[in-house]
């Protein structure tokens, strides 16, 4: 699910909020907070059972591979790669322009610690999790990390929007907001918002684990939500009108070509 470094001042940019916490505290301890819980569920011993399907597989493999314990620790990898990259990313390459409202402070924490607690108890074969199929979780893997550099790389394009307006693929406006280009945003407003549900949706055909689908569900309809709003605010601002620049008309919010 989107967090508040996601929503940059290249264009829809929120009002400035007078009150509240700093993004980059909050955001930090939130990733760094979601590994931990992830750990503590997966390694904390003397675990009470849970039953089916809070833990375990929804289509576990009956092949060797379902036994195989050290793909939990491959899972593992693919969690903490995700939260640390968005943690480096929340230090060296986002910018934020207003204050984190306290609801929000509190909600973002509760949400990603929650989630990681409960996925890491739900991998864990000592409280009955079985390894999916052996080209589900390959393919769920490989997916994973297309969504990382895809979402890594468009994040890196919209720092550069901010930090070289002046460049002859850009157009700007009185309200410094700027029309992005190159790669998945010549298809889509929000490609960082399409490559995090890649990357979830990895996960999830890698897990099939019941909180993973969930995470994936609701990441899906938030950013759905989201990358709409951001879409619908690039296009009542660039309109074609006094000099601005029109914005691409086939160019989608979310999916290419779809939505």
């Amino acid at each position: 699910m989107a967090s508040e470094e996601d929503k940059t001042i290249t264009s829809g940019s929120p009002s400035q909020v007078s009150a509240g916490c700093s993004p980059v505290l909050v955001n930090s301890l939130t990733y760094l907070g979601t590994i931990a819980a992830f750990l503590l569920a997966y390694f904390l011993r003397e675990f009470p059972g849970v039953p089916f399907p809070a833990v375990g597989c929804l289509v576990a493999s009956t092949a060797e591979f379902g036994k195989w314990s050290s793909a939990g620790y491959v899972l593992m990898a693919l969690w903490s790669f995700h939260f640390l990259r968005r943690f480096v990313e929340v230090l060296f390459v986002h910018e934020y322009n207003r204050k984190m409202p306290y609801v929000e402070s509190v909600g973002a924490p509760v949400y990603y610690w929650g989630f990681g607690f409960w996925i890491g108890l739900s991998l864990r074969h000592d409280l009955g999790y079985v390894n999916t199929y052996l080209a589900l979780f390959a393919v769920g893997s490989v997916l994973f990390f297309v969504g990382e550099v895809g979402n890594g790389v468009s994040h890196l394009q919209l720092r550069n929007l901010r930090n070289n307006k002046n460049n002859h693929l850009l157009f700007q406006t009185k309200s410094q907001h700027v029309v992005p280009h190159g790669l998945m945003f010549e298809l889509v407003s929000c490609p960082h918002y399409f490559f995090e549900i890649v990357s979830w949706l990895g996960f999830t055909l890698a897990t099939w684990a019941l909180p993973v689908v969930l995470f994936l569900a609701a990441s899906v309809v938030t950013l759905s939500i989201y990358s709409y709003q951001k879409h619908k605010a690039y296009r009542a601002e660039f309109d074609g009108t006094e000099g601005r620049e029109l914005y691409p008309p086939n160019r989608k919010a979310l999916v290419p070509f779809v939505f």
